[in-house]
C-alpha cells in the first residue's frame, strides 16, 4: 500500500524528476579464493572452528576468515556464530536486501573496539554486486549491492555487524519502496518509546495505512511503511515529515522532532525522525 489514501487529503504531487543513473562501479575485482571449499552444510556443522575456510555458495567461493574472533565479549559470541546466523535467516531477509546498495557499519574487532561506516568500495569479489552513484553531497561512490547469500557473507566477513540497506533498489534507485519513521529515545524510558510508536501507528492508521515495527540499536524503534516505488525521495521525505510533526503534536510531553540530543529539552527526549537516502533526518 502506498501514499494514495493520504494524497486524497493533501497534495504531494511533484514534477517528476529524472531518475539518477546507476553507473558501473570502477573497482578492482579480486580473484577467486584458492583451496578446497566446504559446502554450506559442512560449514554449519563445524564445532568451534578457528582460522580461515572457503565456502562454496551458488558457485561462488567465499573466503571466511578469523572464525574464532570474538565479536561480543560479554556473551563470547564469535564471528563464526554470526556467519551461521546470517546463513540461517537469509531466506527471510533476502527480499529486503536483494539489489539494494549497502551502507556498512563495520566492527572488525568486535563491538567493544572502534567501528566505522563504509560507503565506498575499493575492491570486491565477482559475486558481490556493485554500482556507482552520487550520494547526497553529489560525490560519486562505488557502493556494494546485495546480490545473494555469498555477497552477504562476504560483507559480514569484513566485520559488518550493522547493515543499512538503501530504501530503494538499483533498478529504481530514486524511488524508495518503504518509508521509515525513526524513534530515537535519547535517554527516554522504554514506556515513552512504546507510547510514541503506538501514536505513530494510529496516525498512519487514520489514513488507512499499516506500518510495521522493528527494533533499532539498543533502545529505539523503526516503523516501516511499504510503498509503491513511484514517489521520489523528496516526496516521501515530505510525507514522513508531516507524520513526524503530527505525532509530536499529539504527545508533546514526551516527543519532539528535534534530532540533536543536546538541543532537546529534558522532558522531551523522545525524538521522531525519518530515514532518507543514505542518512536520516
Amino acid at each position: 500500500m502506498g501514499l494514495k489514501p493520504y494524497r486524497k487529503k493533501r497534495n504531494f504531487e511533484k514534477t517528476p524528476e529524472p531518475v539518477p543513473a546507476v553507473k558501473p562501479a570502477r573497482i578492482k575485482r579480486t580473484p577467486p579464493s584458492e583451496g578446497s571449499p566446504l559446502t554450506v552444510e559442512e560449514f554449519l556443522s563445524m564445532k568451534n572452528p578457528t582460522g580461515d575456510v572457503i565456502v562454496e555458495i551458488d558457485g561462488a567461493r567465499v573466503a571466511l576468515t578469523h572464525l574464532e574472533r570474538v565479536y561480543w565479549p560479554a556473551e563470547r559470541i564469535t564471528k563464526f556464530e554470526l556467519l551461521c546466523y546470517y546463513i540461517r535467516v537469509f531466506p527471510f531477509i533476502a527480499p529486503f536486501l536483494q539489489n539494494r546498495p549497502a551502507i556498512l557499519q563495520r566492527y572488525p574487532r568486535g563491538i567493544a573496539a572502534p567501528k566505522f561506516f563504509q560507503h565506498d568500495l575499493q575492491s570486491t569479489p565477482s559475486y558481490l554486486g556493485s554500482a556507482r552513484m552520487r550520494n547526497e553531497e553529489g560525490r560519486e561512490i562505488d557502493y556494494a549491492v546485495y546480490s545473494g547469500l555469498a555477497s552477504l557473507l562476504h560483507l559480514v566477513n569484513l566485520g559488518t555487524i550493522e547493515h543499512h540497506p538503501w530504501h530503494s533498489t538499483v533498478d529504481r534507485i530514486d524511488r524508495p519502496d518503504w518509508l521509515v519513521i525513526d524513534l530515537d529515545p535519547g535517554g527516554a524510558p522504554w514506556e515513552s518509546v512504546l507510547r510514541t510508536a503506538r501514536v505513530t501507528r494510529a496516525v498512519f492508521g487514520g489514513w488507512g495505512l499499516s506500518v510495521y515495527p522493528k527494533t533499532s540499536g539498543s533502545s529505539g524503534i523503526h516503523l516501516y511503511l511499504p510503498l509503491e516505488p513511484i514517489y521520489d525521495y523528496g516526496t516521501v521525505a515530505l510525507f514522513a515529515e508531516v507524520v513526524a510533526n503530527e505525532v509530536a503534536l499529539r504527545v508533546p510531553e514526551i516527543a519532539t522532532v528535534v534530532r540533536t540530543p543536546s538541543a532537546r529539552k529534558k522532558d522531551k527526549s523522545m525524538s521522531i525522525g525519518f530515514r532518507t537516502r543514505g542518512g536520516s533526518r
